[in-house]
């Protein structure tokens, strides 16, 4: 009898702990409300279910305990080394447990086989999704049209000055997206198109909708990179569909390879598309992103960008980089880091070895989550989306972004092959 009940509750249990992460993550104004206490409640929910299956730590803690371990060592390594966390080890260690709880959530589902793990899980984050990426283009539309500066406000919910928590509860409370949110949301373009491929009738008319709507959302963020990335991956996706609909015996992939000759193209024109890109800009009004286009032009151009530039804090880490290839700062010396950049500061601390260590556990915490992916139909959006994910590490911060590996693991699991042995309910 206990153990027919504890096969109940355990599933509801590790279930619910990942319904309240999506609802408080994915929506800021429960975020807002709920604050951080919210989010640690659903990884102690999650260890709860753990803890009441029966089976995973009498029987296979030699596999579950590494992968916990590592969780919890590699923000140290971030705030030691890569100087993340603003100082403040609690708070950053609070908020890199609810980073990994993903990676690791999954990896314990797929190997636990259960679907039960899994319900509401895809409709849930769908719904989030949605209603965050409406009420965002409503806000920032609305700050447009009172004619001031205001309708920046995704742009706000990115910044790290001092003295601002009012304000930015009060956006998030809103229910408006940030700097987070937004660079998860190109990163969901190629599932939200891999969905409209595939699904018939209202299905495909409203992922074709949340589509047009996260890329509105995107534009109207001022995020010049995530502007950039998301034309790209339209761009590729468009592209690959057209050249099947012409010659029906290619495959996706193969598809979005051949759409490489015409970026290069586009590469050529670089300096005039985007003199144009930051005209439009201009004329929209749009002057954070009009001056990231002005100061990647004069890059371009081989001039010499503004002091503090984001452009001129990535050399920074690729000097030192360069100083020390293998082992960084781990050699001795000063660390020098841009800190505008994950991937060119881990080299720059860590140099290639200690980067690929880290690379090496994160890959243990999350082993097994993707097993059978390759043989997934969503594969090449997939890997689309992964390449502009590395995008994101070399140009951006994303360990402090908790939806992006969300998003990842969640892209993952529901289109893995229904014959798949452990899959989720239903692929997309």
């Amino acid at each position: 009898m206990k153990r027919i009940h504890r096969q109940t509750l355990s599933p509801a249990i590790v279930n619910g702990s990942m319904l309240l992460y999506i609802l408080w993550l994915l929506l800021p104004a429960v975020q807002a409300a709920g604050h951080a206490v919210t989010g640690v409640l659903a990884v102690g929910l999650f260890a709860v279910g753990v803890v009441l299956d029966g089976e995973t730590l009498p029987k296979k803690w030699f596999d579950f305990l590494p992968r916990v371990l590592l969780a919890a060592a590699l923000p140290l390594v971030l705030f030691l080394w890569l100087s993340r966390g603003g100082g403040n080890l609690p708070a950053y260690l609070a908020q890199q447990g609810m980073f990994w709880f993903p990676l690791l959530w999954f990896a314990y589902a797929r190997g636990r086989g259960d679907r039960r793990l899994y319900r509401w899980v895809l409709p849930l984050f769908v719904l989030a999704i949605a209603v965050t990426t409406l009420t965002t283009i409503g806000w920032l539309t609305q700050g447009m049209l009172r004619g001031d500066k205001v309708y920046a406000y995704a742009r706000s919910l990115g910044s790290g000055e001092a003295g601002r928590q009012d304000y930015l509860r009060e956006l998030m409370l809103r229910n408006i997206g940030g700097y987070d949110f937004v660079y998860a949301s190109v990163l969901l373009l190629p599932m939200v198109f891999y969905a409209a491929y595939v699904l018939r009738g209202w299905k495909r008319l409203g992922a074709i909708l949340l589509y047009a709507a996260q890329l509105c959302m995107i534009v109207l963020s001022q995020y010049t990179y995530a502007i950039l990335f998301a034309a790209a991956i339209t761009a590729v996706e468009l592209l690959a569909l057209l050249l099947r609909a012409i010659f029906r015996k290619l495959t996706p992939g193969r598809a979005m390879l051949w759409t490489l000759p015409f970026f290069a193209a586009l590469w050529l024109l670089r300096v005039p598309l985007i003199t144009w890109a930051g005209n439009i800009a201009v004329g929209l009004g749009f002057e954070n992103a009009s001056y990231s286009l002005s100061q990647l032009l004069v890059m371009l151009n081989g001039g010499a960008v503004d002091a503090g530039s984001r452009l001129e804090l990535y050399q920074d880490a690729v000097r030192g980089f360069a100083a020390s290839p293998l082992l960084g700062a781990l050699a001795g010396g000063a660390k020098a880091l841009g800190m505008h950049s994950d991937l060119l500061d881990m080299l720059s601390a860590l140099g290639l070895l200690g980067t690929a260590a880290f690379a090496g556990a994160a890959w243990i915490i999350g082993r097994g989550a993707e097993t059978g992916l390759t043989r997934s139909p969503a594969i090449a959006h997939i890997l689309l989306q992964r390449v502009f994910f590395a995008a994101c590490l070399v140009l951006g911060t994303v360990f402090y972004s908790r939806e992006l590996p969300l998003v990842l693991c969640i892209s993952a699991a529901f289109t893995l092959p229904s014959t798949a042995k452990n899959a989720p309910n239903r692929s997309l």
